[in-house]
């Protein structure tokens, strides 16, 4: 079953924006079993989504990529380049997306995220080494862009020829402003990646709120100076967590393994 469903604000927490918008693949009908160019409506009200020589991620076949059993897209080599790209049409804050190796080749993929044609992300390096590697990896860009955005997930230059391919879902992105009370304020989540403890470091007495991509509360709990909180109850997958101190909240994105 796909792991992200449609994303909607929540109402009682109108000033905190989540997830704006998503793609599952799971309603396309365009990608195949062979590369080629195309396009279709995304999942989100106005988003289009094109890709370049791409196909699907052979989902109930021998040569399966699929991450968790669900539709996705492939992009194959960074000599042609494969690329997916989505053109949303009311701003971005952050884009995340999901990845894994594609087929078994041993060449090092090196993924890249462009806003509006410009390189803002480079993914460090994976796949190396021959077989199959069903490890998932999730990737945060910070767009912060108003307006019609394009965002493309391509491959970080080279132009070496030959297959490397990887497969992209769960893409998700947030509102351009988050309406927070103060976005500067002191971040106090010390690790973004949450294992079974997450390390929090303040300066006074804090509430800390911690929400799944659907805007519902998952966990709360208060932290004072340095601290650990054990998280181990929480599902694997990405949170908003929302820390208010006197008043003036922040907020963070972290990944729970």
């Amino acid at each position: 079953m796909k792991k992200f469903y449609s994303l909607v604000a929540v109402a009682a927490f109108s000033t905190l924006s989540f997830a704006q918008g998503s793609e599952s693949f799971e309603k396309q009908s365009v990608l195949t079993t062979s590369y080629a160019d195309g396009s279709f409506a995304g999942e989100t009200a106005g988003v289009n989504v094109s890709f370049v020589q791409s196909r699907n991620e052979g989902l109930g076949t021998p040569d399966d990529s699929s991450i968790q059993n669900s539709k996705g897209i492939m992009l194959r080599r960074s000599d042609e380049p494969s690329s997916v790209e989505f053109t949303i049409p009311n701003g971005v804050g952050e884009f995340t997306f999901s990845y894994r190796k594609a087929f078994t080749g041993g060449s090092i993929r090196t993924i890249a995220v462009y806003v509006d044609g410009v390189q803002v992300n480079a993914i460090a390096p994976f796949g190396e080494g021959s077989g199959a590697q069903t490890t998932v990896f999730t990737s945060t860009t910070s767009v912060k862009k108003a307006g019609a955005v394009k965002v493309k997930i391509s491959y970080a230059g080279g132009t070496v020829a030959g297959n490397k391919q990887f497969t992209v879902d769960n893409v998700i992105w947030t509102a351009n402003s988050l309406g927070l009370d103060d976005l500067n304020a002191s971040k106090a989540v010390f690790s973004t990646i949450w294992n079974n403890d997450a390390l929090f470091s303040v300066k006074e007495k804090s509430t800390v709120e911690v929400y799944n991509m659907n805007g519902q509360l998952v966990k709360s709990f208060e932290v004072n100076g340095v601290q650990n909180v054990n998280v181990s109850s929480l599902t694997k997958g990405t949170y908003v967590v929302k820390t208010t101190t006197n008043g003036k909240t922040a907020t963070q994105k972290v990944v729970k393994k």
